[in-house]
């Protein structure tokens, strides 16, 4: 797999629709996908919603790291063979104390990724508002 032991201590592989964590779950780790790609999955009343699709060089999992809060979304490896580098608690806070770097890498790609569900949730009220005039709703 790797010559360099540490990379083979801190490497994870999944297969296809395995599960990495659950939503609700807490947790202690970030990972960055090394192969493969991985889906970041919301549940909605009894629908799964795909968020994201994480692929090679890209992170996720950071946020439980951030504010110590539940998993907000289930991640599932996309494809077989799927390697993951893991990052724990320590080593993300003594990255983002000692590498200022770092820290606004994490911090671009939250406001990013927060951005973007901006869009699609603008996109979405826009698509109810066509919807319900079809219907013969009215707005203000």
């Amino acid at each position: 797999m790797f010559e360099n032991p540490y990379l083979t201590k801190v490497t994870r592989v999944y297969h296809d629709s395995e599960v990495i964590f659950e939503e609700g779950s807490f947790g202690d780790e970030m990972y960055i996908v090394h192969s493969g790609v991985v889906k970041l999955i919301k549940k909605a009343s009894e629908a799964q919603i795909l968020v994201a699709t994480i692929a090679r060089g890209e992170f996720f999992g950071e946020m439980a790291l951030v504010d110590n809060a539940p998993r907000s979304v289930a991640a599932i490896a996309g494809e077989n063979f799927t390697r993951l580098l893991t990052l724990d608690r320590d080593k993300f806070l003594f990255l983002i104390s000692h590498q200022p770097a770092f820290a606004l890498t994490i911090m671009h790609v939250l406001s990013q990724r927060i951005r973007g569900m901006n869009d699609r949730l603008s996109e979405m009220e826009q698509e109810i508002k066509l919807a319900l005039m079809s219907r013969g709703a009215k707005f203000r």
